[in-house]
């Protein structure tokens, strides 16, 4: 494995497997294999600067919607900045995809660390990425406080697998459930039964039923959902390579790139799905109270191979 750091990213070869990662929301930049794009790729990186753009990033403190942006521990209202109508979405502007993270490596890992002042306290995020096996990318979270937070992280990385779009991107998801949100500020809701156009218990084609009525009648207009597992693996397939996500957080969020966000990218000519986000996450509807001095730890393992 090699690493080296050139025009403000740190490129690693790990076999077939070629990374770039940035400071910037301790994020996964790019994933290549014999060359090909497996993730979204900006044309021009400054895009990645924007607030709103969440490509490969650390998200958090909180992952996903909050109404209103309060967030209650112990009886004391927290605000969390609101970037959508009523909504923090991925934590606003203050969310760690827009902070600079310090940067060291040891053996065959990279380890990000921020320190901020959230909940009254001082929280240190320490995001690991590791590149021990072949063509193997694990992420892992250790985060601690010095008073009580709420926290929930995740990885944002748009897959493409060496498409332009998602058209032959298929997908399966052991779920029997999944989090009903809101119809119109995509706040989590409740808990409810797979349905037909939701279930990937079998591997299907993810563009099979995006169109199905439930979705198109939603403010989604495709993928947007949280779902709990009943098998903490994830698989996405193109006809070229195949993905394997393993993590221990409970749910995962698959979100289709549904809306523009006028971000031009590498190899197509696409302005929405281009390419579909899986981020591990917590339960969106019971948030991770962490109590003083405790960690929080999770972790994220990505496994590429060719078919």
């Amino acid at each position: 494995m090699e690493i080296e750091y050139k025009d403000s990213f740190i490129h690693v070869t790990n076999s077939n497997l070629k990374i770039v990662l940035s400071c910037l929301g301790a994020a996964i930049v790019k994933i290549s294999f014999d060359d090909d794009l497996l993730t979204l790729n900006p044309v021009n990186y400054q895009d990645l600067n924007r607030e709103d753009i969440y490509y490969g990033k650390t998200i958090g403190p909180i992952a996903n919607r909050v109404k209103d942006g309060f967030v209650n521990i112990d009886g004391k209202k927290y605000l969390l900045p609101l970037n959508e109508s009523g909504v923090s979405n991925h934590s606003g502007k203050d969310g760690l995809s827009n902070k600079i993270f310090e940067y060291s490596t040891k053996n065959d890992m990279i380890i990000f660390i921020y320190k901020d002042y959230i909940f009254d306290g001082e929280v240190t995020y320490e995001i690991t990425y590791s590149f021990i096996k072949e063509n193997e990318i694990k992420v892992e979270y250790n985060v601690k406080t010095t008073n009580k937070a709420v926290l929930s992280l995740t990885n944002h990385t748009f897959f493409t697998l060496g498409e332009d779009g998602i058209d032959n991107l298929s997908l399966r998801v052991k779920a029997d459930s999944y989090i009903e949100s809101d119809k119109d500020t995509l706040v989590p809701l409740l808990v409810k039964p797979i349905i037909g156009c939701l279930d990937f218990n079998s591997e299907k084609l993810i563009n099979k039923d995006i169109n199905d009525p439930y979705l198109m009648n939603h403010k989604t207009k495709g993928y947007d959902h949280c779902f709990l597992l009943n098998e903490k693996i994830v698989k996405l397939n193109s006809p070229k390579y195949s993905l394997t996500i393993t993590s221990d957080f409970p749910c995962v969020h698959i979100y289709s790139d549904n809306y523009s966000d006028g971000v031009l990218v590498k190899n197509t000519k696409l302005t929405s799905r281009r390419a579909i986000a899986i981020e591990p996450e917590d339960n969106l509807l019971e948030k991770t109270l962490i109590n003083k001095n405790e960690i929080y730890q999770r972790y994220i393992i990505y496994s590429f191979l060719k078919r």
